[in-house]
């Protein structure tokens, strides 16, 4: 059943009409000389070409780390970082002084007794820690601080509580996911031997947890995938070894695909975490394919009797330009999404390319030579086929009836397809994970005490070039957060004319109304309780006017005998202004010695010392007020409250005439007073 001599390579160079009068290979238009040329090379150098790809496997697995080492190290963002969102978070950042941090992790925590002394002075330790933790921590909001709000911050039954933290690192990279790491680790080392049951929740911790489970479970997956492909190829095969094969190849194509991807990743090529798990389904997908494909035609030339290697090299230069031809197709697809601008798919694309290559390669190079080892071995050989008859019957009735059996296919496919409709696209990640994660179990902690949007919130950023706090800007932002609140699915709005999530009563136009209606009743009620005040206010008015009314009649009634004494008291002092000059010049030469030594007397009865000086000279008697009236004389006058003896100097009528008409002033602002025979002026 099979031929392993050496020249048979050289047989199919150019085979003639074969028994069962089939036409020579290289005249159809499916044959390639080329694919057939590589084909007996590998067949020539089996243990050369085995060897290179075992080699290439263990060497790019000693030099290269695994390919989930790679990812880890050098993720990329799953957010392109041009993104609106991304912009507003860097806006709002810069904004409110929090710049750096774009990403927010919630320490949700628990205890049965509540928040006990024991359990706060804990969370106090949490929070200086933090706060300690630089190179991953970069905001802590301390909610319990301030009592407003703590209410926000702390459950209705004061049983569990959480942590706003914000961390270096965007979502999906790997610095938030040490940095997600770093928290839990602090956190469980403070809460370690109490009874608070302490979790590290939130989109990070989602994400971080949906990769960890998908790497967990990519292995179980792997091995399941490539159970079933066995199973399939065993129905169809019917032998163990024949469905074995292409798992081999498979297997050491994937291992020389992760290994190539790993340096690529490595000098700089942007690889992401979903890059293992699809890489990893599209091998063995393809792969699955391109092997099957193989070895059906390479089975084909078994059952015409047409020995193996001849039967391995029709079939790789036949099969294989289909192959190369999908393998393009895919690949180049693969490829254009380099063009995205989401980085997950710019980053996924040359990888599944890189995997559609390896598993061609593989296909064309690697199992070539397996088939010929296998095949000496009386393994792989073809068995009988039970189901071509089937097969037969089905394209026939195609042929016969092509249009109903078209109609029934369009119908199947539509009702299959339309149970697409029906489809709820969900951006809850907390689905896509096992509830045992430890994000999931923050998130069901959270959802036990709180509301489900306590860390699962957007934010809207208003940015405006004017001052905000004024009436009309908090007005407009109040109905901006009212008609935003009515949007379905919306169930809260917080912000700063909504501090609680409810528009603030102050802000209610009832309420304002209210407001004047009470200062207004209260107003009237103090009114009503002053009543008789005001009463006792107005009879005290009336009497007022009537005693003004009584003292302007009185007044009135006693200046009437004083005009006519004004009148002559203003023709006498027309008279005296008359007489002025005369009594001047009377008084310049008359003797003034008459004067001076009574008032000398008098100050010395007094017990005083009065002193005259030069022109340029003026004393003070004692501690009393020394009055210059003229250039030459000083003249001390004294009052009872002047003096201690309250003398008074006395002068006569012509006397004093002479001194006012002479020194008026002395008169108008000396604070001393003259009397004269006993009376003051």
């Amino acid at each position: 059943m099979t031929d392993g001599s050496a020249d048979a390579p050289s047989q199919a160079k150019r085979p003639g009409r074969r028994a069962n009068g089939s036409t020579d290979p290289a005249d159809t238009r499916e044959y390639s000389e080329r694919l057939a040329t590589l084909a007996r090379f590998t067949l020539r150098h089996k243990a050369l070409v085995i060897g290179v790809w075992l080699g290439a496997a263990v060497v790019l697995a000693l030099l290269f780390p695994q390919l989930e080492t790679v990812v880890r190290q050098q993720s990329v963002d799953l957010i392109p970082r041009d993104a609106p969102s991304l912009q507003t978070v860097d806006r709002m950042s810069a904004a409110f002084g929090e710049e750096g941090s774009k990403t927010m992790v919630f320490v949700a925590m628990e205890d049965p007794t509540g928040l006990t002394p024991t359990a706060r002075q804990r969370y106090g330790e949490l929070v200086r820690r933090l706060q300690a933790e630089g190179d991953h921590v970069l905001l802590v909001q301390d909610l319990l601080a301030d009592p407003i709000t703590e209410a926000q911050a702390v459950s209705a039954d004061r049983k569990a509580w959480y942590l706003p933290v914000g961390v270096t690192g965007t979502l999906g990279d790997p610095t938030a996911a040490e940095s997600l790491n770093a928290v839990r680790d602090i956190a469980a080392e403070v809460f370690t031997g109490s009874t608070t049951t302490v979790q590290v929740t939130g989109p990070p911790a989602t994400f971080s947890d949906m990769i960890a489970s998908a790497e967990h479970d990519l292995l179980l997956i792997s091995i399941a995938t490539a159970g079933v492909i066995a199973l399939i190829l065993l129905i169809v095969y019917r032998s163990v070894f024949t469905a074995l094969l292409p798992l081999l190849v498979i297997g050491l194509s994937l291992a020389v695909g992760r290994g190539v991807l790993s340096a690529l990743g490595e000098m700089g090529m942007p690889v992401s975490q979903f890059t293992v798990a699809f890489m990893t389904a599209i091998l063995l997908g393809a792969g699955t394919d391109y092997t099957v494909f193989l070895i059906s035609r390479y089975h084909e030339q078994r059952r015409a009797q047409v020995p193996a290697d001849q039967a391995i090299i029709h079939a790789t230069a036949s099969i294989g330009r289909v192959i190369l031809a999908s393998a393009a197709t895919v690949a180049l697809a693969f490829l254009a999404m380099v063009f995205a601008r989401l980085s997950v798919f710019a980053a996924l694309g040359p990888a599944c390319a890189i995997a559609v290559l390896f598993g061609f390669l593989a296909t064309v190079t690697l199992l070539p030579p397996v088939l010929s080892l296998a095949a000496k071995r009386g393994i792989g050989e073809p068995k009988p086929d039970r189901t071509r008859r089937y097969w037969n019957s089905v394209a026939v009735a195609v042929v016969r009836r092509p249009v109903p059996l078209l109609i029934v296919s369009l119908v199947i496919l539509l009702a299959l397809s339309a149970a697409a409709a029906t489809i709820k696209i969900s951006y809850d990640d907390r689905k896509g994970q096992p509830d045992t994660t430890a994000s999931n179990q923050g998130y069901h902690l959270l959802d036990r005490h709180f509301r489900k949007d306590v860390v699962i919130s957007e934010f809207l950023v208003v940015e405006n070039p004017t001052d905000m706090r004024t009436g009309k800007g908090l007005a407009d932002l109040d109905e901006m957060a009212s008609r935003v609140s009515q949007i379905p699915g919306v169930t809260k709005v917080s912000g700063v004319t909504r501090p609680t999530g409810e528009r603030l009563d102050q802000a209610e136009l009832a309420w304002q109304n209210g407001q004047i209606g009470d200062k207004m009743a209260g107003a009237v009620a103090e009114g009503n309780s002053r009543k008789d005040d005001l009463a006792k206010l107005t009879g005290g008015a009336d009497q007022l006017a009537d005693g003004l009314a009584q003292l302007d009649s009185t007044v009135r009634t006693a200046l009437t005998p004083l005009a006519g004494i004004l009148t002559q008291a203003q023709s006498a002092g027309t008279q005296v202004n008359q007489f002025r000059p005369g009594l001047l010049r009377a008084f310049r030469t008359a003797d003034f010695a008459g004067i001076m030594p009574r008032a000398v007397n008098s100050c010395i009865r007094c017990g005083l010392h009065a002193a005259c000086g030069s022109p340029t000279r003026s004393e003070v008697c004692a501690d009393y007020r020394t009055v210059r009236y003229s250039g030459q004389y000083q003249l001390l006058l004294s009052s009872a409250s002047d003096t201690p003896c309250g003398a008074h100097v006395h002068f006569s009528g012509l006397q004093r005439m002479i001194l006012r008409a002479r020194y008026p002033n002395i008169f108008r602002s000396a604070p001393a007073r003259l009397s004269y025979q006993g009376r003051r002026f």
